[in-house]
Formats: structure tokens, sequence, C-alpha cells
């Protein structure tokens, strides 16, 4: 922020204050305990632990529990959202970690306000900390924003793993730069973004809000997010840690437990994005998670929040507990038999902030009777307390602490901002089947068209809990009713819910539609028979993809495969776009539609960008970040895998090995993805081909686009490992490029491989090391043997 820009939000508070609160502020620093001199931790000149130090022997016992509790905002758990009399009786007189939420439309949505008085507001509540109590602490202001900031009309980025499919880091990090550029801009301080969970298994109804189940991916695409977002000035807190995606059975909600993966599995694959974010990218905040691993919950566990997060990864921020886990210790994991030794529990295995949705005094006064029986020292409080200061030191919070209200709709939802998340899910668009090049339609030829499906006009699946509450959304049909009126009739019907009325129970035991259900599928057949072509916008909204919504099977819900099937039978030419949140088991869909795409939840330009992928505006170039199973009986199966876990009952004379009795491959592999253009690849180089464990390795290769249209390919790199001192992986992504190509251009492209960063295992000691020995190097356009077009390899001496 500029000198002149704060001057103004300083003299515009001026205004409003009394004599006694305007004697605080000078220039340059303020008087945060208001004793008339400049303490050292109100010299923002003072390095950052000297102004620690001298704020904690300052603070009592009421003043540092208060450091660690978190207020839940406006309409959550606030009742006001302004401060009030009442105030001055309440827990948080004495201070706060953080307020969360604030304001934001989650609950709200009848009392919206503006971007101006949102700042205003985030002022003034900050103005009462600062002045109203002792010593003037000022709180940090949490929110999520997954999907751009959780805020009414902040711009609305695809789902992660809409973004996952895109393998594009640049337009990560300006999602990234948008989304905190937004939250700083409306007082935010703290963003629960990204999420660095890998997915293992597609029931989980979280595997939406994560970017894929390649650790590399995951990793790079957190990285790059959680630097731009802190580039703006706001922290980044990286969730949900740990071990935490991969629960028994894909469930979910009260059943976050128990993940079924192995120490060794555990640290390679699930940790690993944790690791390189928080070693390479210092975020301000970790969230601990809900679940145990060996029955043990991580946000009890001493080993996860301290000598995995702070010890080995050097984490410095603080950890902040997810909503409701810290009573989850007693209530459901039952490991304490009462909810005060669950505070003791958490705070000595190493967290900082609580957080639920239930009040400050509902955490802070146990945490005071856990520290007076003893069960929590002085010295832990101290160290916890320090944790919280830092985080808001750095943030620049005890310095410049209100925003410039004023500036708001000058930087939200800007015209070039809305340009980013058109251009996010156009990027995400993945083509899966593309049959005698059926797609794209020659709008030209088209006279009456009818969209149909659940997603065909429901703009539910684009707001996502965890993103902006509400948004101005373009929905498929909109988007081709624009592009093809008035030269074209589009027709509109349902066709079928995305859910029927039984379920879930039709996911095991389906039944015949009801009457209205019918009614649905008939309409939909009619208008079918009156068109040229057909589009179905099919797949998952938010009962059946999110938190605490995981599935029992990877098929259509309800009727919507009925409605596919129906559809074709009328022997129209049918595009099936997939509005999906996970992997989808579409077998039928698969053998018996010639043109199907996906665009998963796309965010506020998602018809846009479906209208132009159908009829060739742009070409798909995005690749899945999972892999699609054919069943659920299939599960495991997501790269990395360990060398055979997929060969099931030995592979023989059929694909599905000498018993024949078991479907082993994928129906869509990791990395797979058509285009409307063709690549070729060529010219694989090494070098060195003998490195040491601490050379970079060097490899190239061209890249030529065959075709006649322009388009996009993502080139995949893979290795493997061929012998190991443990069972190694089969390959594992090791690095990926989006390449825009034109029409018979040619490029270059090159990785860089680190082996201690990139070909790290652990051993039979369980050390982190780079054993010697011979590599294959995979260069391809998907992660199965099809895909691989260029094959080398080098031996690390």
């Amino acid at each position: 922020m500029q000198k002149n820009s704060w001057i103004h939000i300083v003299s515009l508070i001026l205004m409003s204050m009394t004599a006694g609160a305007v004697e605080m502020y000078h220039d340059g620093w303020i008087d945060l305990n208001k004793n008339g001199t400049k303490d050292l931790y109100e010299d923002s000149q003072r390095p950052v632990d000297e102004r620690i130090n001298d704020l904690l022997a300052q603070m009592t016992l009421e003043e540092k529990t208060c450091q660690m509790g978190t207020i839940y905002g406006f309409n959550r758990v606030l009742k006001d959202p302004r401060p009030t009399a009442e105030w001055k009786n309440r827990v948080w007189k004495d201070g706060a970690a953080n307020i969360d939420e604030h304001a934001n439309g989650v609950k709200n949505k009848d009392e919206l306000i503006d971007f101006v008085r949102h700042g205003e507001l985030i002022n003034e509540v900050q103005r009462w900390f600062i002045e109203e109590t002792r010593l003037g602490i000022p709180v940090d202001f949490s929110n999520e924003g997954i999907r751009g900031i959780c805020h009414p009309n902040a711009c609305n980025f695809p789902s992660q793993l809409g973004v996952g499919a895109t393998w594009d880091l640049d337009l990560v990090r300006r999602i990234g730069e948008i989304t905190g550029r937004e939250a700083k801009a409306l007082g935010y301080s703290n963003i629960y973004s990204p999420i660095l969970d890998t997915v293992r298994d597609p029931r989980w109804g979280r595997t939406i809000e994560c970017y894929g189940e390649s650790p590399f991916l995951v990793g790079e695409m957190g990285k790059v997010q959680e630097k731009a977002l802190q580039s703006q000035g706001v922290g980044s807190t990286v969730k949900h840690f740990a071990a935490y995606s991969t629960p028994n059975g894909g469930r979910d909600a009260q059943c976050r437990t128990d993940p079924q993966i192995s120490f060794r599995d555990m640290h390679e694959i699930l940790m690993e994005p944790f690791r390189k974010v928080i070693m390479e990218a210092s975020p301000k905040g970790a969230m601990s998670s809900y679940n145990t691993f060996d029955g043990v919950p991580v946000t009890g566990s001493r080993y996860f929040l301290t000598e995995l997060l702070r010890e080995e990864y050097g984490f410095k921020g603080y950890v902040v507990s997810d909503s409701g886990a810290v009573t989850r210790l007693f209530e459901q994991h039952k490991v304490v038999g009462s909810f005060e030794d669950a505070v003791a529990l958490a705070v000595n295995a190493g967290l900082n902030v609580r957080t639920n949705f239930r009040e400050m005094e509902d955490f802070v006064t146990p945490l005071r009777s856990a520290i007076q029986n003893g069960k929590i020292s002085e010295e832990t409080l101290n160290a916890r307390v320090k944790d919280v200061l830092r985080v808001k030191f750095e943030l620049g919070l005890f310095d410049r602490p209100f925003v410039d209200a004023q500036k708001a709709p000058s930087l939200i939802h800007t015209p070039e901002s809305e340009a980013v998340t058109l251009e996010a899910v156009q990027k995400s668009i993945v083509l899966l089947k593309n049959q005698n090049n059926q797609l794209p339609l020659d709008r030209t030829k088209i006279k009456t068209i009818l969209v149909t499906g659940p997603g065909a006009n429901d703009i539910e699946p684009m707001i996502c809990r965890y993103g902006p509450a509400l948004s101005d959304v373009v929905t498929p049909l909109v988007g081709i009713t624009q592009m093809l009126a008035p030269s074209a009739d589009v027709l509109y019907a349902k066709g079928a819910d995305f859910v029927d009325t039984r379920f879930p129970g039709s996911d095991i035991l389906p039944e015949p539609p009801t009457a209205e259900e019918q009614a649905l599928l008939d309409e939909a057949v009619a208008m079918a028979q009156r068109s040229d072509v057909v589009v179905a916008v099919v797949g998952d909204n938010g009962r059946t993809v999110g938190e605490s919504h995981s599935r029992t099977d990877l098929n259509m819900p309800g009727y919507q495969n009925l409605l596919v099937q129906e559809l074709v039978k009328t022997g129209k030419p049918v595009v099936v776009v997939l509005m999906i949140g996970r992997a989808a088991s579409i077998n039928w869909i698969d053998q018996n539609v010639p043109g199907i795409l996906v665009c998963w939840h796309g965010g506020e330009k998602v018809g846009v960008a479906v209208a132009q992928a159908i009829f060739g505006e742009i070409n798909p170039g995005g690749k899945l970040p999972i892999t699609f199973p054919r069943t659920v009986g299939q599960i495991p199966l997501a790269i990395p895998h360990r060398q055979g876990a997929w060969a099931g009952q030995d592979r023989g004379p059929s694909e599905n090995g000498w018993g024949n009795s078991r479907i082993l491959n994928p129906l869509y592999p990791f990395g797979f993805g058509l285009s409307y253009t063709t690549f070729e690849y060529s010219n694989l180089t090494i070098s060195p081909k003998n490195p040491t464990a601490s050379t970079p390795i060097t490899i190239t290769c061209q890249i030529k686009n065959s075709g006649t249209r322009d388009g996009d390919e993502v080139v995949q790199l893979y290795v493997s490992d061929l012998v190991a001192s443990v069972t190694p992986f089969e390959e594992i992504l090791c690095g990926f490029e989006r390449v825009s190509l034109k029409a018979g251009e040619t490029k270059t492209v090159q990785f860089t491989l680190n082996p201690q960063r990139d070909l790290k295992m652990l051993n039979l000691d369980n050390q982190w090391v780079v054993e010697p020995g011979r590599f294959v190097v995979k260069v391809g356009a998907s992660s199965d043997h099809k895909g691989i077009r260029l094959k080398g390899n080098f031996v690390i001496e």
C-alpha cells in the first residue's frame, strides 16, 4: 500500500474518533497500548522477534488465551456485524486470534452489503480491537477462498478439480492473485486456501475441492496458488493437514477417520504436497484435520503438528483447527474423557487456534482451566501465542491494520479478472471422446437444438460453500442460446433431476421413474425428436458431491443415464457434457455417445466456454487430473501406485488377467484428454545420462501440431525407478507443461529434474534418500502406455 493511500485511510478514521482515540495514531506507528510512548512492539523498524517478545511480556493470561480463540463472524456466531456495548462483557474484550467469515454472505444473503461498506465494516471492527482492548492487538480476518474469495459477487472460478484439469501453472498464479487481491480489498487478511489434499478415492465428496490425485500436480499447483495469494498481502492457510483425503470407504462427515494408507505411502503421496508447499513457499497457516492416522487423531498428535510440521518441514505460521476438530477428540475419537482434556491434548500437540461454530468462550474457558490445572505449561502457552503474533506482525496488521474501502469496487470483479474466470473454464474442459470427429458442431447446419439435462440451466453447481456465495452465472443453456440465436431455435427441457426421489437408495436398488420423473424424460425425448442435435448436460450438484456428500457409486445419479439412453434412441446426434465434481463411471455413455466433454463445475462463465467448445471457437486442451474407474470395484485406482498394484490376477492372454474375471484397466487414465487437432512428439534428449544424486537432469523434446487447428497440448513427464530397496512406484509424474501451438507449429519443451527434490523416497529405514540405479523417462499425452510417446533412461551413480 502506498504511503499516500495509508494517510488517506488514517485521515478518514481520525475524523470519526474521539480525542483520546486520535492520540493513538501517529505518523508511522500506532500507540496500541495507549501509554503515550512507542513500545518495541509498536515500532515497525524493529525485528519481528523483538516485537513479539516485548508484546508477550506485557500480556496477561487472559490476553494470551484470547489469542488462541476464533470468533465466527456475523450470522455464523456473532449476532451483530458491528461492535456493540455487549462486546465489553464478552471474552474477546481481551482480544481474539481471528474473526472468521465475517459478513461474507454465506448465512446472510438477504443482508448483503456492497464492497465499500464491507471494507468500512471490517475497519470498524478492527478499530474496536485496537482502541478498546488494553494492548490493541489486531485481529486476523480469515475467510474461505478455494474457488475465489468466499464473498458475494467476487470472481467465481472453477472448482479446484477443474483448475487441476487445466495443467496451467500461470493460470493458477493469476487465479491466486485475483483471489488474494479481492480478499485484501474487502478487508480479509488470511485465506483458507489452497487445499493440498491428494485424491485417492473418487467416492469421497471432497474430491471436487482437490487439484487431483498426483502429489506432484497437487504440490506444484498448491505452491503457485499459495505464493500468489501471499503476494497480495494476505496470508495463506493450507489444508487439510494431515492424511485427510483417503478415508476408509471414501466416507465423509462424521466418518472422517481411519485413512486406508500405509505410513510410507502416507508420506510419499498424501504429505508430499504439504512438504513441498511448506518448505518452498512458507504459508502463514495450516489447518489441522478431523481424521485419525493409525488410531491417533491428527489434531491431538504431536507427531503431525510439531515433529513433522514444524521440526521437519520448518513451518513458522500458526495451526488452526478445522471447525470442531478439538471437540471431536472428546466426542467422536474418544481419546480423552473431557473437553478440557481435549483442549490440553490439542494445544500440547501443537495447535495454536481453535475454530468451531460455537462461542469463543466455549474454548477459552476450558483452555484457562487446563492451564490453571497444570495440563498446559506456561512455556507451551507462550510458544503457541508467539506463533499467532508472528503471523499478525508479518501480515502488517500491527502497522497498517485498515483497508482502503473506497478502492474495493475498482479491485473486485474487474473486466480483466472476469476474463480470467472465462479462461479458467475454457482451459479446464476435457474432450473425452470424439468419434468420427462429431465435434465441433457446425452451427450453420443447425436449425433446432435441444439443450437438456439437470445441469443445462442450473446455477447451483457453480455456487460453492468455499467460494463466492453469489455469482452471475452463465449456464450452458444461456451460453448456447447467446451463440446460436436468432439463427437457430434453442429448445430446453430439464429431462431429469440430478437425483431421483429415492436417492441414495436408488444407487443400489434402482426403481422405475415416478410419473413426475417419467414426464420429465418424455418431454426431453419429444423435443429431441424435433431437433437437429441434442446437448445433454449431466453430472453432479451440491446434493451429490462436496463436503459430507460422499457416495457409494460412481455412476450418474438419478435418471440421468436413462435420459441419455432415451435421447440416443431417437437417432439424433447427441453430445454429452459432464458437469461433474469427481470421476464418473460413464460406461454406457462412453460406448454409445460419440462426443463427450467434461466442464467440471466451471464457475461463472461455464456456459460461455461450453458453447465455445461445442461449436469450435475454442479447442479443448484440458487433461484429467484423476483416473476414471469403470466401476467402484476397481478402487483404489489412482497414480502413483506401486509396481504391480494394478496387475490384479496377473496379466496373461486377456487384458483382465489369467482368470479373466476382473476388469483391470480404467475407463480413462490420469492425464487423458483429446483435441480437435493432433500432435507429434520427437527428439527426446536427456542430459547428463549418468548424473549423481545432486546433479540436475535436463530433459527436452519437440512437440508439433500436426493438425489443421490451433490447439494446446499438455506435455507430461513420468519417471520410473526400475529397482529400489522398497517396491518402487510404477511411475511418478515429475513434470508437465501446457503448450499452445498453431497449426503446423513446432516447439521445444524442457524439463529440469532435481533428484533431491523429485526422486527422493523413503528407504527401509524411513529416511529420505535418492537411491542409485536406472530410471526410465516417459514423455507423452497421458499416463497410460497408449499415451506415452517417447522413452529414454538415465542412471544415477
